[in-house]
């Protein structure tokens, strides 16, 4: 056997080894990512609850959304959740969850005070993030054509799962 042919026999081991090394190197970063996604998603649920919770501590929404700065918290909050689930950050249950929640407050007793808090502050961003204002358009008709709490929760959960799906946007 020639010396050649043995260098090119080892050239192929190492080779191979490295190949093999590297596909394991690959599955482990897959991995990795795949779980500082799911961290990321934790984390950013854990943000927006307890935000939401500090906003609760100053009253319950219906007696806080006629009070301008307590409006324009709450819609904020919702405006910044909403971009980190167009965005794929914030999981499409949890969110289906907050949506269903504020589909009560649109249809419960301060309903006409939420509708026009919520357009009012739309209106800013309409241009700048049309998406977002034609999802809260969309879903307070949902909200409209349904009053029965249980079919207006399901729509409400359909709506939000078809949405995304057709317009996740990455980061």
């Amino acid at each position: 056997m020639s010396i050649e042919l043995i260098v090119a026999i080892i050239a192929i081991v190492i080779s191979s080894i490295s190949l093999l090394f590297a596909g394991i190197q690959t599955r482990s970063a897959t991995k990795a990512n795949k779980i500082n996604q799911q961290l990321e998603k934790g984390n950013a649920v854990i943000h927006f609850t307890s935000r939401f919770f500090d906003l609760a501590q100053s009253g319950n929404p219906d007696s806080q959304i006629n009070n301008p700065e307590w409006a324009y918290q709450f819609w904020s909050l919702h405006a910044t959740e909403f971009y980190f689930f167009h965005h794929g950050i914030l999981p499409e249950f949890i969110y289906t969850l907050w949506m269903i929640d504020l589909s009560e407050s649109f249809s419960g007793s301060m309903k006409q005070q939420f509708i026009e808090s919520q357009k009012s502050y739309l209106a800013t961003y309409t241009l700048s993030y049309p998406l977002m204002a034609d999802f809260f358009g969309d879903l307070q008709k949902i909200v409209r054509d349904f009053n029965d709490e249980g079919q207006r929760n399901r729509k409400v959960a359909e709506f939000v799962s078809n949405w995304i799906k057709v317009n996740r946007a990455e980061l």
